[in-house]
């Protein structure tokens, strides 16, 4: 046994963190919750446009579409004392100011987040317009590497809040470091 878990399901997680290209599980995960939400999602074969989904959805006489980059971060257990009393997962990830850049090219584009632990994906998802990502990621604290590192935390409260932090560390969920963003938890009403 390592990392707390028994040997059969140290074993699967470790074939789960082989098995391919994150983004990939996050574009199927995806598919299904749009599917599920009314809105029949394409699978974009060229990302050349930063566009992994097109979603169709007829409405009376009038076809609809979003385009929808997605992106995958793995959940962990937090592991520190102060950050355990407020929180029960995170996740954290990357963007270089040229990522950003990138995104908002495309103004109508939205960007789904999909979060997941190696247990399996539990519905935890994110739905932004991409100016207002581009936004939350910019107010980030920078890496070494000058790149924006996201982390995104829920809470223990039920039902659970979800916050990016801002800041290196935070005292209590009332925190200048902390921006709520569960309003984009689920948030398929942003599609229109």
């Amino acid at each position: 046994m390592s990392d707390g878990l028994p040997d059969d399901e140290q074993t699967i997680a470790e074939m789960r963190r082989k098995a391919g290209h994150q983004e990939i599980l996050g574009e199927t995960l995806a598919k299904f919750e749009f599917f599920s939400n009314g809105w029949h999602p394409y699978t974009r074969f060229l990302d050349v446009d930063k566009i992994d989904l097109v979603l169709r959805r007829r409405r009376a006489t009038a076809t609809e579409y979003r385009e929808i980059q997605v992106k995958f971060g793995k959940l962990y257990a937090l592991g520190t004392k102060w950050e355990r009393e407020l929180f029960s997962l995170t996740s954290w990830r990357f963007f270089s100011e040229r990522d950003l850049v990138e995104l908002e090219k495309q103004r109508g584009l939205y960007v789904c987040y999909v979060l997941a632990q190696d247990g399996g994906f539990r519905g935890d998802l994110f739905v932004f317009p991409v100016v207002e990502f581009a936004a939350l990621v910019r107010g980030t604290r920078k890496s070494l590497q000058e790149k924006y590192r996201t982390l995104i935390s829920c809470t223990r409260d039920n039902p659970p809040r979800w916050y990016i932090w801002s800041g290196h560390r935070v005292d209590s969920l009332r925190d200048d470091a902390l921006v709520d963003v569960t309003r984009y938890y689920r948030n398929f009403a942003c599609l229109g």
